[in-house]
């Protein structure tokens, strides 16, 4: 009992704990970036096999967050964490040693239900020691800027190690082996959550949360729109305006810069708006980028629209986890968290496939601005969530004296 009422009292030391286990596990992607050619030509892959090694990691996730999260109710969030970071390290570990192509991609399947998991485990741990409002987003905010930050220097210390051999990248996976450790000693066991006279809360169905629908497609359009920007952005940029490689990179990296920007600034809007709120802005500035795009005929529309995209990713990416957190069922939590975890990884699987597939029908111009109509209807749901959210914090307290929103 003493052990878990101190983890409980260090708050900011659980936020860095699971903000560093979501950074050091983008390694899995983004520190192999640079040696995916040299996996290629060291197993003589073509450019769809290779996608496999992509494939395997990221597919897991549809399905690991929300077992994840089930899983966490029942034993604790602590021991999720550890387990799944020694997993994920002894994985790497292993690449180095093991160099045949089945035992990649096992190794690279089990990584990915790790990686879908303990992203989604992350998100309601910190929402645990801090539910709602401005520590909320600062909180969830400091998950988006490590792993903003790591994606930015995996890459770079991938292309180091590479030097060394093509599977030495693999070796940056090992860095979650000592986080597990401190995991150990820092995380609280999570489970239920608690009454403010610290009684457990009964669980209730996550099916029953208000406005789970409302809630859930704002998940999943998140990244609905942001990986059809990412993948299809490009090719309307260097085939239609003539933009150049190096300057649509700049302007990407300069996009992505904003975003874990005003992810850290979200902290100032949450004293003045809601969650919803803040979605539904993010939605409009979304669709505004997105007639930027359908409409650009010259470098500087599409340059103007990827600023306008990157000021709101980080701003919704923040105010999504809060809303998660403040919307998720009594003594439910990481269940609804792994749930949208879920739903995220959907997103992020069938976007780049709704887009393509609207492009055999309408030429790329045309599709930005539909998905900007579409932008417009996620406005109008996040209009009904913040609607909600207005009931339920003028509805009455629970029974412990608590109101349903922020309740930890």
């Amino acid at each position: 009992m003493t052990q878990s009422t101190t983890r409980a009292q260090r708050p900011w030391a659980v936020i860095w704990v699971a903000s560093l286990t979501a950074g050091f596990l983008t390694s899995g992607m983004q520190g192999i970036v640079p040696a995916i050619p040299a996996i290629r030509d060291h197993f003589g892959l073509d450019n769809f096999e290779i996608g496999l090694i992509a494939g395997v990691y990221l597919l897991p996730g549809v399905f690991s967050a929300f077992a994840a999260g089930v899983l966490t109710q029942r034993i604790g969030a602590r021991k999720v964490v550890v387990a799944g970071l020694v997993i994920f390290g002894l994985g790497g570990g292993l690449l180095l040693f093991a160099h045949d192509l089945p035992t990649l991609l096992a190794v690279r399947f089990v990584q990915g239900i790790v990686f879908g998991a303990l992203l989604s485990v992350t998100v309601g741990i910190i929402g645990s020691v801090v539910p709602s409002g401005p520590a909320a987003h600062r909180g969830q905010s400091r998950r988006i800027v490590a792993m903003a930050a790591s994606e930015a220097l995996f890459p770079v210390a991938g292309g180091f190690l590479l030097a060394l051999a093509w599977y030495a990248p693999f070796g940056l996976q090992l860095f979650t082996l000592p986080l597990a450790v401190v995991a150990w000693f820092v995380l609280p066991d999570i489970r239920n959550s608690k009454s403010a006279k610290g009684a457990d809360v009964p669980a209730e169905s996550v099916w029953k949360a208000p406005a789970i629908v409302g809630v859930q497609i704002l998940a999943a359009a998140r990244f609905i729109f942001k990986f059809s920007v990412l993948t299809y952005t490009p090719v309307l940029a260097v085939d239609q305006v003539g933009m150049s490689a190096a300057l649509l990179g700049q302007l990407i990296g300069v996009s992505s810069a904003l975003a874990a920007i005003t992810a850290l600034l979200s902290e100032r809007l949450a004293s003045r708006l809601r969650s919803s709120e803040m979605i539904l802005a993010c939605m409009l500035l979304i669709a505004i980028s997105l007639v930027l795009f359908g409409l650009a005929d010259s470098v500087w529309m599409v340059a103007i629209g990827l600023l306008i995209y990157g000021i709101q990713d980080g701003v919704y990416g923040v105010a999504h986890n809060v809303l998660v957190n403040e919307m998720a069922p009594a003594g439910s939590r990481m269940a609804y968290v792994g749930l949208t975890g879920t739903v995220r990884n959907i997103g992020k699987f069938v976007s780049p496939l709704v887009f393509g597939a609207a492009t055999l029908a309408l030429p790329i111009s045309t599709t930005f601005l539909v998905f900007a109509g579409a932008g417009l209807l996620g406005a109008g749901v996040a209009q009904n969530v913040a609607r909600s959210q207005r009931r339920l914090e003028s509805g009455p307290a629970d029974g412990a004296g608590n109101s349903r929103i922020g309740m930890p």
